[in-house]
């Protein structure tokens, strides 16, 4: 649910610049944790909803998520109402550098280049497969179905967290803006054996992100530009698995499922006491 949450709020924005709507149906029964690879399941559905965004003039993108078989893994569908492609089309459709609709639609609308094609051979390492549903002038449904291990979590939030402290010294990336609090919070930290990388701001944070290994990372929600839940979501888009523990000073109930539909692994509220 985290993992498509996370989508959702990445590729919303986008189809409603376009004029369209975007559906988002979750058929799982209570939170599922699935054992797989995040980072090659993003990258199938954030190829798939950009292409579908890009070829749709208008209608709707959906995004559904089911459960595959009798817990045989979890389906994940993307559906869009554009233009549609025919059965000769959709045999080279997995090609690369090949588009459905031919010399027409690319030069309206831009060629979907290797995407598609690293698509398949994504959910193929993964041990699934994508298959295309379409017909012209009827739209197209790409089905990505992914042999994942599931399992019903009611953990919390919270209990990450807790988990996170009995662990061997850790290398932490901490994004705070207030240069007091951080003081305290790193000296808090290197009391306790962990390695800690300052960051002041969310840019700088991208950029330590990219020349370093961290263990976990700790965002302020509230960083000045690049606030803590935009900067959740490009870390997740880029690819970064670290957990990610949002550390606040908000006493708000809303903060902490939007720090979770952020990206966030855990949530902690300021002040910090060891």
């Amino acid at each position: 649910r985290q993992l498509v949450a996370e989508v959702e709020s990445l590729m919303a924005p986008l189809a409603q610049e376009r004029g369209l709507r975007f559906s988002l149906e979750v058929g799982l029964l209570g939170d599922i944790t699935a054992s797989g690879d995040p980072t090659r399941i993003r990258q199938i559905l954030l190829n798939l909803l950009s292409n579908a965004i890009k070829f749709t003039e208008r209608g709707v993108v959906g995004l559904k998520l089911t459960t595959l078989g009798s817990y045989q893994g979890l389906r994940f569908e993307v559906a869009d109402t554009g233009p549609g492609i025919n059965a000769d089309q959709k045999a080279r459709l997995f090609q690369r550098f090949e588009q459905g609709d031919g010399a027409k639609t690319t030069s309206r609308y831009g060629g979907s280049g290797l995407g598609l094609a690293i698509c398949q051979e994504l959910a193929l390492a993964m041990g699934g497969h994508i298959e295309v549903i379409s017909r012209l002038g009827a739209g197209t449904r790409f089905i990505v179905d992914l042999p994942l291990r599931w399992v019903n979590s009611s953990a919390p939030l919270a209990e990450a967290a807790q988990t996170a402290t009995a662990l061997a010294p850790q290398r932490i990336l901490l994004v705070e803006d207030d240069p007091t609090i951080a003081e305290v919070i790193v000296g808090l930290l290197r009391s306790q054996g962990h390695s800690v990388v300052h960051a002041p701001h969310g840019l700088a944070a991208l950029t330590e992100a990219a020349d370093n290994n961290f263990d976990v990372a700790l965002l302020d929600l509230d960083l000045p530009g690049l606030d803590g839940f935009a900067l959740a979501r490009q870390l997740r888009v880029f690819g970064y698995e670290m957990p990610l523990i949002a550390v606040t000073a908000r006493s708000d109930e809303a903060a902490e499922p939007a720090a979770q539909q952020a990206g966030f692994d855990s949530f902690l509220r300021k002040p910090l006491t060891g």
